[in-house]
């Protein structure tokens, strides 16, 4: 083979192997383009609001066994989750939280409460009690505490007496006060909800209506969201150790993070009821909860409603609960 016709071959080789290597850069370079893009747009760490397990989880609203449910945006309002909200049903304990506003609003909590025989006497077997004797006279606000945190039904009916003068007047400003709230569909016959009265209703978004009314009052808040609270004795009244019942709480069974002051109930009629809140990265979550078949059920339709709500403002579900701690609300 000739100089001249071994160059031309090589010219020939090295053409060919150019018009066969361009595709395989082209597509390369398409490839790399394609992957900085999707990298550009995707959420950074830290600030996918959910991740992509979570997106799908919250793609639809929650599927949950309560009979009626309501969940809105405490601070704007929005609405997030309705469920036969307007349906009226019994109430149970969460009548306390009409109870417990209308005696903060009344001012003076420091005032002391002398117990009547009416309030002793509901402080017994078979009523959920703060365990008051009568005679005994303890602060306004100590009764509150026995009122929200151990759901005392003979501490409604000596707030009822010391804030209406007797326990048929307060009833009479209780749906007074419901009345100028909105609440339509709630009426009430007794401070405290023991008795299944078919007069005695509300629906799961008045409910949770009239706790975003207690959640603006500061005192509520300190207490409806204590965990723990004791009373010393004193020359007028006994030792208190009180516990609630909102196992959404930091350092209950199911602490959820944020969670503020609500208020469960229980009775055979309104099964397992409750109105509950939280409040994360400044965003409040206000709902309620009717007619649950057990407090397990009720606390897991609880979560999955607060979950949905923080979702619907950008926020991950809360991470599964360790019974007795304090879940950061930041999270």
């Amino acid at each position: 083979m000739s100089v001249s016709t071994a160059r031309q071959s090589r010219r020939t080789l090295v053409h060919s192997l150019t018009w066969i290597a361009l595709p395989v850069v082209l597509f390369a370079a398409f490839f790399v383009t394609v992957v900085r893009m999707v990298s550009a747009e995707a959420p950074k760490r830290g600030q996918d609001p959910t991740g992509a397990a979570a997106s799908a989880a919250l793609a639809r609203e929650p599927a949950i066994q309560a009979t009626n449910a309501f969940v809105f945006n405490g601070d704007t309002g929005e609405i997030y989750y309705v469920k036969d909200a307007d349906a009226e049903r019994p109430m149970a304990s969460t009548t306390k939280l009409m109870t417990a506003l209308l005696a903060i609003e009344s001012k003076g909590l420091d005032r002391l409460v002398t117990i009547g025989p009416d309030a002793a006497a509901l402080a017994r077997p078979g009523s959920s009690k703060m365990g008051v004797t009568a005679g005994e006279r303890l602060r306004l606000r100590d009764l509150l505490y026995g009122l929200l945190l151990p759901s005392g039904n003979d501490a409604a009916v000596a707030i009822a007496d010391e804030v209406g003068g007797n326990e048929a007047a307060f009833v009479e400003l209780m749906n007074a006060r419901a009345r100028e709230l909105g609440l339509t569909h709630t009426h009430y016959t007794n401070p405290h909800g023991l008795d299944d009265d078919p007069n005695h209703y509300t629906s799961a978004r008045d409910l949770a209506t009239l706790a975003a009314a207690d959640l603006k009052l500061p005192d509520f808040v300190e207490i409806a969201s204590t965990l723990k609270y004791s009373i010393p004795a004193t020359e007028t009244h006994k030792a208190y150790d009180l516990q609630t019942g909102n196992d959404l709480l930091p350092g209950s069974r199911s602490p959820y993070p944020g969670a503020l002051g609500g208020k469960p109930g229980y009775t055979v009629a309104a099964g397992y009821t409750m109105a509950f809140s939280a409040r994360r990265q400044g965003h409040l979550i206000v709902g309620a909860v009717l007619g649950d078949p057990s407090w397990q059920v009720r606390t897991d339709d609880m979560r999955a409603l607060l979950d949905w709500g923080f979702s619907r403002v950008g926020l991950k579900p809360a991470p599964p609960p360790t019974p007795g701690s304090a879940p950061n609300p930041d999270q």
